[in-house]
């Protein structure tokens, strides 16, 4: 997968934002995020003051931890394939809260 994946979850984010569901599931939401790729990239989501944030790199402690492969992710976010989708075929994985699991499937 090509190394503009960082770039396509920026993009994305930026459209999600738009979406009055996201607007909603992250009003005054804090939350940290890793997520990992087969291949052992590593990205890192924080959502706070009303916004989402990617980076590239590791982040301690995060409140979730998000397993999957490129292709997947890139789906997620191209809306290729929903979250549930994902998670029920293991192409997806997260462990976190079960109120922060419900809020992320507005995020992807």
């Amino acid at each position: 997968m090509p190394d503009d994946l960082l770039e396509v979850m920026r993009k994305r984010i930026i459209v999600g934002l738009e979406r009055e569901k996201t607007k909603e599931a992250i009003q005054g939401w804090e939350r940290s995020a890793s997520l990992t790729l087969k291949d052992g990239r590593q990205f890192n989501f924080l959502v706070k003051n009303n916004n989402i944030t990617v980076n590239e790199g590791a982040i301690d402690n995060p409140d979730m931890r998000i397993e999957s492969d490129a292709d997947t992710i890139r789906k997620l976010f191209m809306e290729e394939m929903s979250a549930a989708a994902a998670l029920l075929t293991r192409k997806l994985k997260v462990k976190g809260s079960a109120s922060d699991l419900m809020k992320i499937r507005h995020i992807f």
